[in-house]
């Protein structure tokens, strides 16, 4: 029985960009060029809105899998046979298939967008149920069937296969333009950044340690993470930002309560400086309404007023066990919980304002000679670039 390995690829914004349509096909179909670079595929076809990757190596599909889950963009992807589109031969794959699985039950799933076939979708889904039954002792059970198999019939072919691979859905990765990410080594950033990326928002990274006050496991943390999320839009740049010599004169010269406002506003001015100088246009944070006492709205009105570049906040309504799955689901979790310290959470005081002052954190700026201490900190920025 003759037949292509296939990887179907439905997308899922994309069909509703109109004229632009087009524009983010293509980017799509870049980005899966370069998460397949290592593995064998013939082309990628382009057939009523969904990606054909044809003649793949049915020896990797393991490999192939792997990569598709890192492929932003994507509503679902689907490794398949792709055989000739009559009857039989639908019959004797869906069989084949079911006698390798060895479920307990199934079901079908056909979607025919090649009305040229004269069985409709149903009249498919029934005819090849019966002659599977026919052959093998085994119930159809619709709500929660323990193997899937589907039915696509595009073009004059018909595509089988099962496991099908959920995507994230949003943009394609490198879609939009760019913005500088703040990560933590904590849970909530990189799920930030992760959602971003999901908008085809192109990111950099910037980190702010106070190593060697602390250690320098929140720096490593980082690095694990930014390859993580660059996996999702392939490379990306680090910028290691050394705080502690700003958060030393902080503490020095202002009431404690005061310090992780100020430690924030003067993050957010080197974020600023890094992101003018990279033509990025805009910031975000993992900030998390109400979760930490820096992270009330007037605090975070205190923080933004530092900022000349908008700040985008995706997780600020979320609640953290949505959060917590989110990281889960992309990876970052298991990597977020490993042990550090923060640099701002390392000096936190044991009372916190909760509703800061402007006039008085500008009375507490000038007490320190920030161009100075700037200056010094943006000269001792080490970059380090990744790669998918």
């Amino acid at each position: 029985m003759k037949h292509n390995d296939c990887i179907i690829i439905h997308y899922d914004e994309i069909s509703l960009k109109g004229n632009n349509r087009k524009w983010f096909e293509n980017i799509l179909i870049n980005n899966i060029k370069k998460h397949f670079s290592n593995l064998p595929f013939e082309n990628i076809s382009l057939k009523s809105a969904r990606l054909i990757i044809n003649k793949i190596d049915s020896n990797q599909i393991d490999l192939y899998k792997e990569s598709l889950k890192n492929i932003v963009g994507t509503s679902s992807a689907l490794i398949v046979k792709e055989i000739e589109q009559n009857l039989i031969t639908i019959n004797k794959v869906c069989l084949s298939m079911i006698t390798a699985y060895k479920p307990t039950s199934f079901r079908l799933t056909t979607k025919r967008n090649d009305k040229n076939f004269l069985l409709t979708s149903p009249e498919i889904n029934s005819k090849v149920g019966a002659y599977i039954q026919s052959k093998i002792n085994i119930p159809v059970n619709l709500k929660k069937p323990e193997m899937e198999i589907i039915i696509e019939l595009v073009d004059g072919k018909t595509y089988i296969g099962y496991d099908k691979i959920n995507g994230f859905g949003g943009l394609p990765a490198n879609s939009n333009e760019k913005a500088l990410s703040l990560l933590s080594g904590g849970i909530d950033s990189p799920v930030a950044s992760f959602e971003l990326i999901k908008r085809g928002v192109k990111l950099d990274f910037v980190h702010f340690h106070s190593y060697p006050a602390t250690k320098k496991n929140s720096i490593h943390n980082v690095e694990k993470l930014c390859q993580k999320l660059t996996n999702y839009q392939l490379d990306s740049v680090l910028y290691k930002v050394p705080l502690l010599e700003i958060q030393q004169n902080i503490m020095k010269e202002c009431d404690e309560k005061y310090w992780i406002i100020l430690f924030r506003r003067a993050m957010m001015k080197i974020a600023n400086y890094l992101a003018k100088k990279n033509h990025t246009l805009a910031l975000i944070t993992g900030d998390n309404i109400g979760q930490v006492a820096s992270q009330t709205i007037s605090n975070i009105y205190a923080t933004s007023d530092s900022s000349e570049l908008p700040i985008l906040r995706p997780l600020a309504g979320k609640n953290k066990n949505e959060i917590i799955n989110i990281a889960k689901i992309i990876g970052t979790y298991s990597i977020s919980i490993e042990p550090f310290e923060d640099c701002c959470s390392f000096f936190v005081p044991e009372n916190p304002i909760i509703k800061a002052n402007l006039n008085q954190i500008f009375k507490y700026e000038k007490k320190i000679n920030f161009n100075t201490l700037f200056n010094n900190t943006i000269n001792q920025i080490v970059i380090k670039k990744f790669k998918a």
